[in-house]
């Protein structure tokens, strides 16, 4: 079996006059900084940021705008990486490279792929021959083929560019993957995507875990939650009535799969996946925590029963490459475990990676993660602090038509300051309650407990 994400060298990913430049753009540029009462956080935000500019692809010849996603061995950009870099992206002014990087996934999911996209480009914008042979022999993971249109509405949300809504590359994605792909890879007729089980990820694989922890899955826990993410967020933004319908029929399904045969009493948490013939409970890395990312579980008891039992997974049995702890902040943000949360923040801060996703990810953990800042479905911007006994204000993020700054008291005050463009609705946790207010530029709105 290929591994595809394994820890590797580092080759001429960047370089320092790269670096020099990036750095002198972000200055000048007014991308969002960060500061707290502690310190390292904004050292950390600092580097983070220099770090994942310093992976910028756009401007060199024959190149398409795109940044580094991978392995330094592999100059080339990957579906999961993208999906999980993309965010940042846009904090950091790269959404003309989010969005040829993600078009040219959607339009590579043809009907010959069976509707899958393509798993890895080169700068150039070709297929990645070290993961497509052809239209026969190419990697592809599940989980991916709903990331990408997760991946591309919650950019939507974020910047509000109607290409990722109704742009005819993603219109055309949404709507195979809700009525062609689902259907035709349903291995066991549950109404939730998978694959044969093959072990091949040249022939297909169920989810992103492709070591021997994954071995034997059919549908796993990372598909089932992507799946249901990207059905949801189809369902309640594309302009299409009749498939946001088909698309929330789909999600209402898929977690109702989840909740109803999914939860093991004995063991205490939700299974990892599944076969014709078997039910998966072992600790699988992606299949375990993904649920919890895409925020699949329900509150409450089963959550924390779950997350406990992947808290000891990852103390008994630890992945070995780095960049799979990178989701493990959102699980435990999701849930409000916000101090286990912080230890992988930290973790992945004492690292100093240079492996793409850990620096790119540590910008959105700390800009958005730990102050909870995200546009919801209505478009209102929320806000709940992740922070207690110290003081965080992220200054100069972008949301659309406006740049907003957040601060968080601890648990004990949230100011949301428009900086710049039009209106923000916000909607403000704290305290345990929630208050609505309308914020126009140049002004600021504190709430306390």
């Amino acid at each position: 079996m290929t591994m595809t994400h394994r820890a590797g060298p580092r080759d001429e990913a960047r370089d320092p006059a790269r670096d020099e430049a990036r750095d002198g753009a972000r200055d000048k540029a007014g991308l969002p900084s960060l500061a707290s009462s502690d310190t390292s956080l904004g050292e950390i935000f600092d580097w983070a940021c220099r770090e994942s500019l310093g992976f910028v692809r756009t401007g060199r010849a024959g190149e398409v705008p795109s940044y580094w996603a991978g392995l330094q061995d592999r100059p080339m950009f990957y579906s999961r990486d993208v999906c999980h870099q993309a965010l940042a992206g846009h904090l950091l002014g790269l959404g003309a490279e989010n969005f040829v990087m993600l078009e040219h996934f959607a339009r590579s999911a043809t009907e010959r792929r069976g509707f899958y996209p393509l798993w890895a480009f080169l700068f150039d914008g070709t297929p990645a021959p070290i993961d497509y042979h052809d239209d026969d022999r190419f990697v592809r993971e599940t989980p991916a083929a709903f990331e990408l249109a997760e991946t591309a509405l919650r950019l939507y949300r974020w910047t509000g560019d109607e290409r990722y809504r109704t742009g005819a590359a993603f219109a055309s994605y949404y709507r195979n993957l809700v009525r062609e792909f689902i259907p035709r890879h349903d291995i066991l007729g549950t109404g939730v995507a998978g694959e044969r089980g093959t072990e091949d990820i040249f022939a297909g694989s169920p989810s992103y875990n492709e070591s021997r922890e994954g071995a034997g899955l059919q549908v796993a826990g990372d598909g089932l939650s992507s799946q249901w993410a990207a059905l949801t967020a189809i369902a309640r933004l594309v302009p299409d009535a009749a498939l946001a319908a088909e698309a929330q029929q789909a999600a209402d399904i898929t977690r109702r799969v989840f909740e109803d045969s999914w939860w093991d009493a004995d063991a205490q948490q939700y299974l990892t996946g599944v076969s014709a013939d078997r039910r998966f409970t072992d600790f699988a890395y992606e299949p375990s925590w993904f649920p919890a990312v895409k925020g699949l579980l329900p509150a409450g008891e089963r959550a924390t029963a779950h997350l406990d039992f992947v808290a000891r997974g990852m103390a008994t049995r630890p992945p070995a490459n780095i960049e799979a702890f990178t989701y493990l902040p959102e699980a435990y943000l999701a849930y409000d475990d916000d101090a286990t949360a912080m230890s992988w923040i930290r973790h992945l801060a004492d690292s100093r990676s240079d492996y793409p996703e850990v620096p790119f990810t540590l910008v959105q953990h700390l800009a958005l993660g730990l102050t909870g800042l995200e546009p919801a479905w209505d478009g209102a911007l929320q806000t709940r602090s992740h922070v207690h006994d110290q003081w965080i204000q992220v200054d100069d993020v972008p949301v659309g038509p406006a740049r907003v700054s957040i601060r968080h008291e601890g648990q004990e005050a949230s100011t949301l300051t428009v900086v710049a463009g039009q209106p923000v609705r916000w909607s403000a946790l704290v305290g345990g309650r929630t208050e609505h207010h309308v914020v126009r530029a140049g002004e600021s709105v504190r709430v306390t407990a």
